[in-house]
């Protein structure tokens, strides 16, 4: 009897992905976590957050701010970086540090630490295989409207939002209880109650306090400013092959300049990244020189991605079945849909 992805076991689904060839031991060096490279990047993001804050308390009461804000809350989205990278436990090597910066960019991100750790996990496992992947939120044909929604953050700001307020409430739902673990979950629910109870206090402190700080630099930019890290996030699966076990079907790397790779923690890498998510970010360039010659090639850049996506999405108005195609290096195999047996 066949199994579907849901149904067959985590190690069968893992072993049905396809693997680049590389050395044992090099694979182990490139796993060796370090605390440097992560406070560099944040030092970066830092010192951006803090020279775009200055623009906003010095534009205020003039219509520079607008743009102010908005440059401010396009740094301050890329909280979604750090994140990612400490729900895989690898942007520092020391524990603490980890989860010290996993709560902080979480809750800039909106979202529980365990909840995103899990949902995230999960994702990995089950890479844009539809309705199977936690993270997968459309499905090929993908509609323009879908897209432009996508990368101004419109389609995953609010979920997010409301996520956070149903579980700071207890509210599980059942498709979310396939990749929590059961004594994860009150973990979650009280994380998003701490979360919740932060915004509330940052909104009593601008009422109390009558001072419009927690919207300038918090509530406003957060929004507004979704579209500089959506739009990179959108180019990691959209309109790539869904429902295989190749990472280099239905994953995106692209080529970005050095600032954005910074921002974005090197998840331009992001075929790489799928390939071993154990390996740190600061290691991903190294891990591209190894097995470049077993990947397709990268995007040229952010627009070119995003080129490549409205054309496939508008193919697919005429054959629903187009997908984006990087082609594959001769030789390097290549990964089914998984058919596996009982």
């Amino acid at each position: 009897m066949a199994q579907s992805p849901q149904t067959a076991p985590i190690q069968t689904v893992k072993d049905a992905w396809w693997e680049p060839k590389i050395d044992r031991a090099t694979l182990k060096g490139l796993m060796k976590r370090s605390n440097g490279p992560g406070f560099f990047f944040l030092a970066i993001w830092f010192s951006l957050l803090f020279v775009m804050g200055l623009a906003i308390h010095f534009t205020q009461g003039s219509w520079l701010v607008v743009p102010s804000i908005l440059c401010y809350g396009i740094v301050l989205g890329f909280a979604y970086a750090p994140s990612h990278e400490c729900a895989h436990g690898t942007a520092f090597r020391t524990r603490w540090l980890n989860e010290a910066v996993f709560w902080l960019s979480s809750f800039i991100w909106v979202e529980s630490p365990t909840h995103r750790r899990f949902a995230h996990s999960h994702h990995h496992t089950y890479t844009w295989h539809w309705k199977v992947d936690a993270q997968m939120g459309y499905t090929n044909p993908v509609k323009l409207i879908t897209w432009f929604g996508d990368i101004i953050g419109l389609v995953e700001f609010w979920p997010r939002a409301k996520l956070t307020v149903r579980h700071a409430s207890g509210r599980v739902l059942d498709r979310e209880r396939v990749y929590l673990p059961d004594n994860q979950i009150p973990i979650m629910v009280r994380e998003a109650r701490i979360l919740l109870a932060g915004y509330l206090l940052l909104i009593t402190w601008a009422i109390v306090g009558q001072t419009w700080a927690p919207f300038l630099y918090f509530f406003i930019p957060r929004f507004t400013g979704a579209i500089g890290v959506y739009s990179f996030i959108t180019t990691q699966h959209m309109a790539m092959q869904q429902d295989v076990y190749d990472h280099r079907l239905s994953t995106r790397s692209m080529t970005n300049s050095w600032l954005s790779r910074v921002l974005y923690w090197n998840m331009n890498y992001h075929i790489e990244h799928h390939l071993f998510p154990t390996i740190p970010f600061h290691a991903l360039p190294a891990l591209n020189e190894v097995i470049k010659d077993q990947l397709p090639e990268p995007s040229p850049s952010l627009l070119g991605a995003h080129i490549e996506i409205v054309q496939t999405i508008l193919a697919q108005r005429r054959d629903p079945s187009t997908h984006a195609y990087h082609p594959l290096p001769p030789g390097t195999g290549g990964a089914a849909p998984m058919n596996v047996t009982s």
